[in-house]
């Protein structure tokens, strides 16, 4: 393992290569350059979540042996999504926080007798800068309804529940002649509810995720507890391929609880 990774580095640091050539000419800089470029273009192109198992994977690998790989590679793959869920989910809270201030703002402008393609431009210029997708979805729709484009298409492009939404109470407006700011209202009370609902279900839930989390690091106290006892549970853990089938069984059984623990708190959000 040693061994390749000083190869990738000789292989990096070459400095009559063609590649550290062209490398050279489009930074403008030295040699030192050509490794922090190199370093950047290869984070670019493979993703986070190949990357950061990987990267845990191969430290542990150095350090210890395959089955540490093996192991700090899945802890680093749970971790990892585990953070996108969580990350996933605070910006669907964020992006209803930033639906509801715009709806609310739409629907005072057509009660005030504002044109609908015109209360779509005041939005999407008021558009908070937490709701950075919103502010997007909003100027694009925009655009279109000033040039009399499909606004509903524009607002189907994503993936986002309200814009489809949305969307749906547009073509009712330009069909059936359905009032749009009666319709908007409404959908921006559904959007206020299902904000509340998300942030008053985080809030009784924020007790079992503690407990949880107290339970995932009891077996870091157990390790604690028996190297005060004058074992080395650490010690076996860290050396040797006993230790190493260990630490994978044990990250196996880890990774497996941590993923059904926000699998339970995920279904009780819905």
């Amino acid at each position: 393992m040693i061994a390749v990774l000083l190869v990738a580095a000789a292989v990096l640091a070459w400095p009559d290569g063609p590649a550290t050539a062209r490398l050279r000419e489009l930074t403008g800089g030295g040699a030192e350059s050509v490794g922090v470029v190199s370093v950047r273009l290869m984070s670019d192109r493979v993703p986070t979540r190949v990357l950061v198992p990987a990267a845990a994977g191969l430290a542990a690998g150095v350090v210890g042996g395959p089955w540490h790989a093996a192991a700090a590679a899945m802890l680093g793959a749970t971790v990892w999504e585990l953070r996108r869920r969580g990350r996933h989910h605070r910006e669907q809270m964020t992006a209803l926080g930033a639906w509801e201030r715009a709806l609310d703002d739409a629907a005072s402008a057509l009660r005030a007798g504002v044109d609908p393609a015109e209360a779509l431009v005041t939005v999407a210029e008021t558009t908070s800068p937490g709701g950075a997708e919103v502010g997007v979805l909003l100027r694009a729709a925009r655009a279109h309804a000033r040039l009399g484009g499909d606004v509903a298409a524009v607002l189907r492009t994503g993936d986002d529940p309200v814009a489809a939404d949305l969307a749906g109470a547009w073509q009712l407006t330009s069909r059936h002649g359905v009032p749009l700011a009666a319709v908007v209202d409404g959908l921006r009370a559904d959007v206020a509810s299902r904000r509340e609902r998300g942030t008053r279900v985080d809030a009784a839930l924020a007790g079992p995720r503690a407990t949880a989390m107290i339970l995932t690091a009891l077996p870091g106290f157990g390790v604690l507890l028996g190297s005060g006892f004058g074992a080395d549970p650490l010690g076996v853990l860290v050396s040797g391929p006993l230790g190493g089938v260990l630490s994978l069984i044990g990250v196996m059984f880890l990774s497996a609880g941590l993923l059904w623990t926000d699998r339970i708190v995920d279904g009780a959000r819905r």
